[in-house]
């Protein structure tokens, strides 16, 4: 099978290009931090350019496009919110709407931020109402892909993972500042369900296999607190070292604001998949095994 993954310099897009280069035929974009992955063809795109996508991906005429390409820092989107629907919600429109062109399904990786965090648990039935812009941007991403694409699956999901040297993210950030000793404060009461990248990148694959469309939730098979997963990843990276504490949740000023709880349930996704989620525990412990393995050759300067 021809897949496609924009955001193939990203945390989950670089992740999926390396499992899927396995069984597939398989290319990557991105748009200006350049990666190279065996045995995947990679080429520059911006996503909000609509005349040179539709070349690019017409050229390769895949049978799948995975979009995981997004503005996913949260203040950002904030800060500047028609550069937030611009990538997240018009680029996922265009991405869209030449899938379609193409007869292509087109996978869309949205985001467990589409809900306001009040319940907590939420399934596929309930309704979003995000808090933020960046939450917002993506679900008008969800609406516009609905409208564009006919052979739709949207996945709502949250991840953490490692990302390309040398670029960090918060995973880095947090595992650096526990080996130094530093204090860390996390909430103690805001709660998600988080999947591993490389959990995450299977899931997807399996997906693809299956040829599903719809809206699926995929998350962990149990939540965790912010201050509970540092306190996992304390453990693991930085045993002896750590100083975390545990605050009660609230919102910070100067940032966009977040949801309490965006626990997700994924029922639906077991069901038809077949399989059992993992947990969040088992993702952290895949994720220290790779630690130390990811390819910074692969990176190009």
């Amino acid at each position: 099978m021809r897949i496609v993954v924009t955001g193939g310099s990203g945390m989950l897009g670089h992740n999926l290009l390396r499992q899927a280069v396995l069984s597939h035929e398989v290319w990557g974009s991105y748009h200006t931090h350049r990666v190279d992955v065996q045995g995947c063809a990679m080429f520059a795109m911006d996503v909000t350019a609509e005349a040179d996508s539709r070349d690019q991906l017409k050229a390769i005429r895949p049978h799948c496009v995975v979009h995981t390409a997004g503005l996913t820092d949260v203040d950002l989107c904030e800060r500047s919110p028609q550069t937030a629907r611009a990538i997240n919600s018009e680029g996922t429109r265009i991405t869209a709407t030449i899938a379609e062109e193409m007869g292509a399904q087109l996978i869309y990786l949205s985001t467990d931020y589409v809900f306001d965090g009040e319940k907590g648990d939420y399934s596929e039935r309930d309704a979003p109402s995000p808090v933020n812009h960046y939450g917002k941007s993506k679900l008008l991403g969800e609406e516009l892909a609905r409208q564009s694409c006919s052979r739709l699956l949207i996945i709502r999901t949250t991840m953490f993972g490692r990302k390309i040297p040398p670029r960090a993210g918060m995973m880095e950030s947090l595992v650096e500042a526990l080996r130094r000793g530093e204090a860390v404060a996390r909430f103690a009461d805001q709660y998600f369900s988080p999947l591993y990248t490389g959990q995450l990148s299977a899931l997807i694959l399996r997906f693809i296999e299956l040829g599903l469309t719809g809206l699926f939730h995929v998350g962990s098979s149990e939540k965790v607190s912010r201050f509970g997963f540092a306190e996992a990843v304390a453990q693991a990276f930085a045993p002896g070292k750590a100083k975390i504490h545990a605050v009660p949740f609230r919102q910070i000023e100067g940032s966009a604001m977040r949801p309490r709880d965006t626990s997700l349930v994924s029922k639906a996704t077991e069901e038809r998949l077949g399989v059992q989620l993992p947990t969040w525990r088992a993702g952290l412990a895949q994720l220290k095994r790779d630690w130390e393995n990811l390819p910074e050759e692969g990176v190009s300067r």
